[in-house]
């Protein structure tokens, strides 16, 4: 958790949401709000649906920092596409969830097609790949 909270390790996978329990619970949905940036120069949107880690992890921190741990947290996160780039596959997004509750930290892949399949190999080469990402 420290080398997710506190290196750059993470920082390309983009924030699709997260919430974080406290004192206070705290909603984030890491969708970019493109009219947020209308009228200024073009090259400031970023690009994309969902806003980098990197952006976002100095606020996660300040919230999860502290001298009490949390009661809970959670982030899902989607890769940057070269960690999957030799399984590629139209229709197919990736997901990595992070979830912190009763002291312990657990992660979990998911798999989203758009078309029905029985094929399980997308799901076992996202494991593969999230699993190699992780042992680095």
């Amino acid at each position: 958790m420290r080398a997710f909270l506190t290196e750059d390790m993470w920082d390309d996978w983009l924030l699709v949401k997260a919430q974080i329990a406290g004192a206070n619970t705290w909603d984030i949905d890491g969708t970019i709000n493109k009219e947020y940036f209308a009228g200024g120069d073009e090259t400031d949107v970023p690009a994309g649906t969902y806003s980098r880690w990197e952006q976002l992890r100095p606020f996660a921190l300040s919230v999860i920092r502290g001298k009490r741990t949390p009661l809970s947290f959670m982030f899902i996160l989607q890769p940057p596409a070269a960690l999957y780039a030799e399984h590629t596959d139209p229709g197919c997004d990736r997901v990595c969830r992070i979830r912190f509750v009763d002291g312990s930290v657990m992660i979990a892949s998911a798999v989203s097609m758009s078309t029905f399949t029985l094929d399980k190999e997308p799901e076992r080469a996202w494991d593969r790949d999230l699993s190699a990402f992780l042992d680095d």
